[in-house]
C-alpha cells in the first residue's frame, strides 16, 4: 500500500500534463533526486528511499508513492511539497 495518495481533477490533455510533469520533475529531481521513467499514460517514480506511480487519466491524475523507513518521518512535507507543486502545475 502506498503511503502518499495524491489525487487531482483536471480538464487538460494528455500531452499537456505530460508536459506540465516532466516540469515539475526538475524540481522533484533538484530537491529529492526523484526521476521518472515514462510507460504510456503511467510514469514509475524512482528515488532514494522513494518508489511509485504517477498516472494520468482523462479527468484525474493520481500520484502514489512509496517511502522507505529513512523517508516516512519526511511524509508530511513530501506531501506536501508534491502537492504544492501539482497544484502549480494545473493552474
Amino acid at each position: 500500500m502506498a503511503d502518499i495518495n495524491i489525487e487531482r481533477n483536471h480538464e487538460l490533455g494528455e500531452d499537456e500534463i505530460r508536459k506540465r510533469l516532466t516540469e515539475m520533475e526538475a524540481k522533484l529531481k533538484e530537491r529529492y533526486g526523484v526521476n521518472l521513467a515514462w510507460r504510456g499514460k503511467q510514469a514509475d517514480v524512482k528515488g532514494t528511499g522513494v518508489s511509485g506511480t504517477i498516472s494520468i487519466e482523462p479527468s484525474k491524475i493520481a500520484i502514489n508513492l512509496k517511502l522507505g523507513l529513512m523517508m516516512k518521518p519526511l511524509s508530511g512535507k513530501i506531501r506536501e511539497a508534491m502537492e504544492k507543486q501539482l497544484d502549480k502545475a494545473l493552474v
